[in-house]
């Protein structure tokens, strides 16, 4: 049965319809995706809380700074208010279902020259979905200690599309569409679709315009300049909002300030995501030769441009921060583009590779076992977090959270322990850490410290500052940063047994409550412990005696 069903009977374009939406979900699952909540979340949902008032969450420092995703923000807060936080799993399944529909235009381009039927699609959909599914990864780092299938679906410099949770980075998956859309010659629908991309996340506004130059440079090469005008005409004004909010609200405050924020992000905080001579590590070339292969793929088409163009713009631009060492282009990421280009190369190669299977093997039928294959994922990706073998956090954790959660007050604020990591000399390459195990994961520090991630969106409850969740504004780095180090020096003055000394200065930060491990012992005259297990304490500074 081809796959091409503009003259079929309306009993099979249903049966395929069903299959597709079946096999949607079944990749979702098979994908899985990480418990509420889990990394980024952390940072990227905490704008949302705080409008939508979730516990104290208002008057949390961070909740107030600048928004770098307001569009996002709305989103959680209107979600948070008026559903329920389960929601968001649904949101980040249907962004999945994108990514897998890429998938399958991208195949269903062979239909023009090949016969391609519904038990080639399943064996393609199989093939695909063991690929990115959390089964394969985990097993990769069970049995070789590296996520290896993590990086034919991630770009380099840790950038990366899905990832492991909803977020704003899975916005991304609408530049794939684009490119897709565009490939099969639906060139309006893939220039708003691009476009979209970083309306939802401003990051992804440069990567989107070196698609957006891609299409106009091949409609100009086909002959049609009106048409390669009236896209970048469009794309223009659908942007030029989320331009101008960038532009206004992150511009620099002060010359110095803004070199020095800059500083911070890209080696301090940033280094990983931001310096080449970090990421850019034998994996990471791989990847760059994994979609030097997929464009030579299409070196024989006319659709050759619009993987080449922003391909070439990105390396030149990388080229560029390497030779400059300009902090600005470091934290554009011209990079970022790979986490687009790279899944992309993976379903292209594939496609290419499947036809040429069923090329030489014509009457094989792999639809039953696709089907069981593509079913068996499923039920692994299942289990993977239900079973807690992956995307593992410190539940240690959660009696303390917990407590805070059920007894805060509404002028609480909490200090936590700081744990300041140097990523400029400890990380190099990239990886993925969801399947490590919480021991490994706990100790390794070529990735930002797990500990008290979640405390904001769990506990609902301010927090005077950690390493994980940053704002952008230069004036809110440069606090972040001065509070990052006051709070380390806070905390090693507390070991000390300086605790008399540091009441005063806590006070006046409005700091009410400080967070140890278990084994720290403190003097109790200005402190008051609420809350011990094995594992942490709460104290609770005294209210200060009249004079």
């Amino acid at each position: 049965m081809p796959l091409n069903l503009e003259n079929k009977p309306a009993l099979n374009k249903l049966n395929f319809l069903g299959l597709s939406i079946a096999g949607t979900i079944l990749f979702c699952f098979a994908y899985s995706q990480a418990p509420l909540y889990y990394s980024n979340q952390n940072q990227y949902f905490l704008h949302g809380f705080s409008k939508a008032r979730v516990g104290y969450l208002e008057k949390d420092w961070l909740g107030n700074t600048t928004d770098p995703t307001p569009l996002f923000s709305e989103l959680v807060c209107f979600s948070i208010s008026w559903i329920n936080e389960y929601i968001f799993y649904l949101y980040y399944a249907i962004l999945q279902g994108i990514f897998l529909f890429c998938a399958w235009i991208i195949y269903q381009r062979k239909s023009k020259t090949y016969n391609l039927e519904i038990s080639h699609y399943a064996f393609f959909s199989a093939i695909f979905i063991l690929l990115n599914s959390a089964a394969l990864r985990w097993l990769s780092y069970r049995l070789l200690g590296q996520d290896y299938p993590w990086f034919l679906q991630a770009g380099v410099a840790g950038q990366y599309i899905l990832g492991a949770m909803f977020q704003p980075s899975n916005f991304g998956v609408f530049l794939l569409l684009g490119l897709s859309l565009f490939l099969i010659g639906k060139h309006v629908s893939a220039t708003v679709f691009t476009c979209l991309a970083g309306i939802l996340h401003t990051t992804y506004l440069l990567s989107g315009a070196f698609i957006i130059i891609g299409f106009q440079l091949y409609l100009v090469l086909d002959g049609r300049i009106k048409k390669a005008m009236l896209i970048g005409i469009l794309a223009l004004l659908l942007v030029m909002p989320s331009v101008f909010y960038a532009a206004g609200n992150f511009q620099p405050s002060t010359t110095e300030g803004f070199k020095e924020a800059q500083e911070f992000l890209v080696k301090f905080r940033l280094p990983h995501h931001c310096l080449p001579s970090l990421w850019l590590d034998w994996v990471a070339w791989l990847q760059i030769i994994w979609i030097i292969l997929s464009i030579l793929l299409l070196r024989k088409q006319k659709e050759f441009t619009i993987l080449l163009v922003p391909f070439l713009l990105g390396t030149l631009l990388t080229i560029l921060q390497v030779l400059t060492q300009n902090n600005t282009l470091a934290l554009l990421f011209p990079w970022r583009i790979s986490s687009v280009l790279v899944p992309l190369a993976t379903m292209l190669i594939l496609s290419e590779s499947m036809v040429l299977f069923i090329r030489y093997f014509p009457k094989f039928n792999p639809f039953f076992p696709s089907v069981v294959t593509i079913v068996l994922l499923a039920f692994l990706g299942i289990a993977i977090p239900v079973l807690k073998i992956g995307f593992v956090i410190n539940e240690n954790e959660n009696s303390l959270l917990a407590h805070i959660k059920n007894h805060k007050a509404k002028d609480d604020l909490y200090m936590i322990p700081v744990n300041i990591p140097n990523l400029a000399a400890t990380t190099r390459g990239s990886l993925s850490s969801d399947f490590k195990p919480l021991r490994k994961k706990t100790t390794d520090t070529r990735i930002v410290p797990i500990d008290m991630q979640r405390f904001r969106l769990y506990a609902q409850a301010p927090l005077y500052v950690d390493f994980k969740a940053i704002p952008y504004k230069d004036a809110d780095v440069l606090d972040w940063h001065k509070r990052l180090l006051r709070a380390q020096d806070w905390q090693k003055r507390l070991l000390d047994s300086e605790t008399p000394k540091l009441i005063k200065e806590l006070r006046e930060e409005h700091i009410t409550h400080i967070v140890t491990n278990a084994k720290v012992e403190m003097e109790q005259s200005e402190l008051e412990l609420k809350f011990s297990d094995e594992h942490f304490k709460l104290w609770k500074i005294k209210e200060a005696r009249e004079p």
